[in-house]
C-alpha cells in the first residue's frame, strides 16, 4: 500500500467516525427537537458532506497533485470535526438544562403528592365516615397515582412525555374521585387540596 492509499483509508476511517458521532447526537435529540439543534446538525451534516466530496475527489484524482487536495481534505476534515465539537457541546449544554428542568418538575409533583398524601393522613377521622368500598377505592386510586410518579421517576428520552400524561390523568382521577366520594359524605366541607 503507498502513501497515497494509506492516506485515503485513514480519511476514509475519520468519515465513518464523524457518521458515528453525528448518529449519536442524532439520536440523542429525541429527549428534545429544538429548532436550533436541528440547525447545528444541518451545518455539521453539509460540512461532513464537503469533507465526502473532498475525499472522492482525491481519490479520483489520482497521484496528481496529491498534496494540495490532501490539504484541502485536511481541511474540510478539521472543519468538520470542529463543527461537531460545537455541536455535541452545546446538545450536552441543552440536555443538562433538558434534566435540571425535568428534575425540578418531578421535585415539583413529588411535593403535589407528598402534600396530598399528608392531607389524606389528616383527615383519617373523616375516613371513617366512608364506605369500605369507597375507602378500598381511594387507596387504590391513590396507589396507582404513586405508581405512575414512581415510573415518571425513572423515565428516560420520549417515555417522559407518555409517562407524564399517565400521571397527570391519574392524579386528575384521584383528585375527582375523591371529590365526589367525599362530596357525597355527611363531612363534605372537606376536600381535598387541588393540584398545583
Amino acid at each position: 500500500m503507498n502513501e497515497r492509499e494509506a492516506y485515503l483509508q485513514k480519511m476514509d476511517a475519520e468519515r465513518q467516525r464523524i457518521d458515528a458521532r453525528i448518529a449519536e447526537v442524532e439520536a440523542q435529540s429525541d429527549i428534545r427537537q429544538a429548532q436550533d439543534e436541528v440547525q447545528e446538525l444541518r451545518g455539521v451534516k453539509q460540512r461532513r458532506e464537503a469533507f465526502r466530496r473532498k475525499l472522492e475527489e482525491l481519490r479520483q484524482r489520482g497521484t496528481e497533485d496529491f498534496e494540495r487536495g490532501k490539504q484541502e481534505l485536511l481541511r474540510a476534515c478539521d472543519d468538520t470535526r470542529k463543527s461537531l465539537d460545537d455541536a455535541e457541546e452545546q446538545a450536552d449544554q441543552r440536555r443538562a438544562a433538558y434534566e435540571r428542568k425535568r428534575e425540578a418538575e418531578l421535585r415539583q409533583l413529588g411535593a403535589q403528592f407528598d402534600g396530598y398524601e399528608a392531607d389524606i393522613s389528616r383527615s383519617r377521622a373523616e375516613d371513617s365516615l366512608l364506605t369500605k368500598e369507597e375507602l378500598r377505592f381511594l387507596r387504590s386510586s391513590f396507589s396507582s397515582t404513586g405508581e405512575a410518579l414512581r415510573r415518571l421517576m425513572k423515565a428516560r428520552g420520549g417515555e417522559w412525555a407518555r409517562l407524564r400524561g399517565e400521571y397527570e390523568a391519574s392524579w386528575r382521577e384521584l383528585v375527582e374521585n375523591s371529590r365526589k366520594i367525599r362530596a357525597d359524605s355527611p363531612e363534605a366541607s372537606q376536600t381535598p387540596p387541588s393540584p398545583s
